[in-house]
């Protein structure tokens, strides 16, 4: 039997007012069908887990709704975000896995994107994409663009950290191997796998294309803009787990490589590029949600 392409894992908890957007973000990549498998145009198949950690909103009212769209899911108590997804994880059959945190969006022609670079770069093991922020009322807000290439010669455990939250592809494989998601960690877990990844050296390949929107609200964990201020104790907290976290994966960012890297991102063309898509949609945009029916 074969594999699914991919496996993405949502983790929720009490989102339920943003988790239906999150789920259709997903299931608008795939061809109009019913059911599973979850199937892109060019006939790749990928599945979707979602991990509620017992929600008490209406959360498990709407994965229900969708629950023969979906790999697995439960909704029970965790141990928090780390654990959501190392447990989603576990039930991948995916070659690669991804996740998406129920707040945010997996943006149209994402998985396209991905399985495009797959077929031209059958042996890589890591892909990385591009990202936004938005606002509730759908105005992109910042806009974030890569570099175009990422030169393996520049690939080191002190390079450029150029990876953007879900925007990462990665196998399962290099995911065990580097000994999954450490679950100690509420803020800095992504950041941490990536560099577990760096020291492993694993290279990447850019998928140039916007894969995934973080939204803006109220209730964001690390995210301050406007009027929304993080906490004393919180910014604490995040700033010591990231001093724990570099000192422990050893990270330094190397200078002669961090100017290298600008030096290439001039040359492949993508600074200007990412200036002129800011210009363009940064505060002018207004994305449309999935359930948007405008």
């Amino acid at each position: 039997m074969s594999h699914p392409l991919l496996s993405i894992v949502i983790a929720n908890y009490n989102f339920g007012r943003f988790l239906e957007t999150a789920i259709q973000s997903v299931l608008c990549q795939c061809v109009p069908a019913e059911g599973l498998p979850l199937r892109l145009a060019s006939g790749e198949e990928f599945e979707l887990i979602i991990v509620d950690g017992g929600s008490s909103d209406n959360s498990v009212d709407i994965i229900t709704k969708y629950r023969h769209r979906l790999a697995w899911w439960c909704s029970e108590k965790d141990r928090g975000q780390s654990h959501a997804f190392n447990k989603g994880f576990s039930h991948a059959a995916g070659a690669f896995l991804t996740w998406l945190n129920a707040d945010d969006l997996l943006l149209p022609g994402a998985l396209d994107a991905l399985a495009r670079k797959v077929r031209r770069y059958p042996k890589c093991e890591w892909f990385t994409g591009n990202f936004y922020r938005f606002r509730d009322d759908g105005l992109i807000c910042e806009v974030n663009w890569g570099p175009h290439v990422y030169p393996s010669m520049l690939q080191t455990r002190n390079s450029p950290i150029v990876v953007f939250g879900p925007t990462s592809f990665f196998s399962k494989r290099i995911y065990e191997r580097v000994g999954k998601i450490d679950e100690s960690l509420n803020f800095m877990m992504d950041t941490d796998l990536w560099m577990k990844f760096m020291a492993a050296d694993i290279m990447q390949v850019r998928v140039n294309h916007y894969c995934w929107a973080f939204r803006l609200h109220a209730e964001s964990k690390t995210s301050e803009y406007e009027n929304h201020i993080l906490d004393q104790k919180t910014k604490e907290r995040f700033c010591a787990e990231s001093d724990r976290v570099m000192a422990a994966r050893r990270y330094r960012m190397s200078a002669t490589l961090y100017y290298l890297f600008l030096l290439t991102r001039l040359v492949d063309g993508s600074l200007a590029w990412g200036f002129y898509l800011k210009l363009r949609l940064q505060n002018r945009a207004s994305i449309r949600l999935p359930s948007d029916n405008r």
